[in-house]
């Protein structure tokens, strides 16, 4: 009894070595092909419209990630990617996504699933006829880079736990980004400050309301474009927040309901004029590049009483 388990023991053992091996033999599998540590890696176009490169990311740390929609592994690895942006994003480490997808419907639909943060990058063609490929010698996915700040590789694998393991060892002094390409969050021209002046001057408090006593917030939802201009705006929240004083209260139940209606309808038109009146806001700036951001505004429609 005493050798079988002795000799069940030392199989244990010999399997469990012999995954250990298979997992560090990944690399020397599947990236081979891949640009060696050292090496100065090739530049390519980011976003066409703003005109952002991976050189022009000099000076940061990035982590290029090779997968596709269509991958199990890649599926697999995604959450991992996900909490490691979360923890390492910053404007010292960018994140950049290079999809093998083909159909761009697909792959919008798992972005959005996934909610995979960073930069995302498709050429919509398969692994074999991409260009990205061939430049940095994809030939299997999920595969990772990290690049230092001079665009030279120190890690290349296939491997999530390697990429984790590297990250974590980053020196980010060595991170020097000019005050002119840091990351900024969009703003009003002039700042908050200057935006609540605006508002103060320029909001028509609607009359109906006023003769009733109602108030409310109507929250709206807009896109800044990278050139400062406003699309898409729309209501994303619209209530009565007083609506007991006497000239309301004496109406009847329907009278009441049809004007709350009618009222919301007043702070929701009056709240869009008011931001198409805007001047263009200064766009949010992402590693040196203005880019489109959505952003929220709450307008609030309070009645100010003159106490004589």
């Amino acid at each position: 009894m005493r050798k079988n388990i002795i000799l069940l023991s030392l199989f244990v053992c010999f399997c469990l070595s012999g995954f250990s091996q298979a997992d560090k033999d990944l690399d020397s599998l599947y990236a081979q092909d891949m640009l060696k540590v050292g090496m100065e890696v090739p530049d390519f176009v980011i976003d066409s419209v703003s005109n952002m490169s991976l050189k022009s990311l000099r000076g940061r740390y990035v982590v290029l990630h090779f997968w596709a929609s269509w991958c199990p592994d890649c599926r697999k690895d995604i959450p991992a990617i996900n909490q490691l942006h979360n923890e390492h994003a910053s404007d010292s480490v960018v994140f950049i996504h290079v999809s093998f997808d083909t159909e761009r419907e697909k792959w919008l639909n798992y972005l959005g699933e996934s909610r995979m943060q960073g930069l995302q990058l498709c050429e919509l063609k398969k692994m074999r006829e991409s260009k990205m490929a061939q430049a940095y010698g994809i030939k299997w996915i999920p595969s990772m880079y990290v690049i230092n700040t001079e665009g030279k590789v120190i890690l290349r694998t296939v491997m999530i736990d390697k990429l984790r393991s590297k990250l974590g060892k980053l020196d980010k002094s060595k991170v020097s980004i000019p005050r002119n390409k840091r990351s900024a969050e969009v703003q009003f021209p002039g700042g908050d400050d200057a935006l609540k002046v605006y508002l103060a001057k320029n909001i028509e408090y609607p009359r109906k309301a006023s003769n009733y006593g109602l108030e409310g917030q109507t929250v709206f939802k807009f896109t800044v474009n990278a050139d400062g201009s406003l699309s898409n705006i729309h209501v994303i929240q619209n209530r009565i927040t007083v609506e007991d004083k006497l000239p309301f209260q004496r109406l009847a139940a329907d009278e009441r309901r049809k004007l709350r209606e009618e009222v919301l309808e007043l702070f929701a038109n009056e709240g869009k004029r008011v931001i198409l009146a805007m001047p263009k806001w200064k766009p949010a700036v992402r590693y040196g590049m203005a880019v489109k951001s959505e952003y929220e505004l709450p307008l609030n429609f309070k009645i100010h009483y003159n106490n004589y």
